[in-house]
């Protein structure tokens, strides 16, 4: 079973894009982003152990299931496009669909920041010190050249 699945008897406009490995996929990369992978080195081992950090991630992956189980559900219930509008909206009407619409669009903006510090770890771990010259900016006293580079970390 491939990311894309087709159902016989289903028109081109009703094609349906997703199958079950396909939802699980977006689940996932809906529910973590970088911290999902650097998090289980850097802190999970040091501080549950191997073991600890195995169920940890287990748990996580049985939370990620059920997610792409009710969307793979959800696309097979309501083919025509719309994703969490469209179920929201057939569910419980066109306000319900309205709000989880532009709550779930601020969520995601919401998030940005979180995931766009991840950049500057890739840049350092790239380009080591490439980067780490010159006066940047200097706050209430507090001058600084590594923070703008490597985020919130000071080495």
């Amino acid at each position: 079973m491939g990311l894309l699945a087709d159902k016989e008897g289903t028109t081109p406009e009703q094609k349906q894009y997703l199958g079950l490995p396909g939802a699980w996929a977006l689940a996932f990369g809906c529910s973590v982003g970088w911290g999902s992978f650097v998090m289980p080195g850097t802190t999970f081992l040091p501080i549950a152990g191997p073991i600890g950090t195995a169920v940890g991630l287990s748990l996580g992956g049985f939370v990620m299931l059920l997610l792409a189980v009710n969307y793979h559900y959800l696309m097979n219930k309501y083919p025509d496009g719309g994703g969490t509008y469209t179920y929201t909206q057939k569910a419980f009407g066109y306000d319900q669909g309205f709000l989880s619409a532009w709550f779930l669009i601020l969520t995601y903006i919401a998030i940005i920041w979180a995931n766009a510090t991840a950049l500057p770890l890739i840049a350092r771990t790239l380009f080591g010190n490439a980067f780490r010259f010159g006066y940047l900016y200097e706050i209430a006293g507090y001058s600084s050249i590594e923070n703008v580079n490597v985020g919130w970390e000071r080495t």
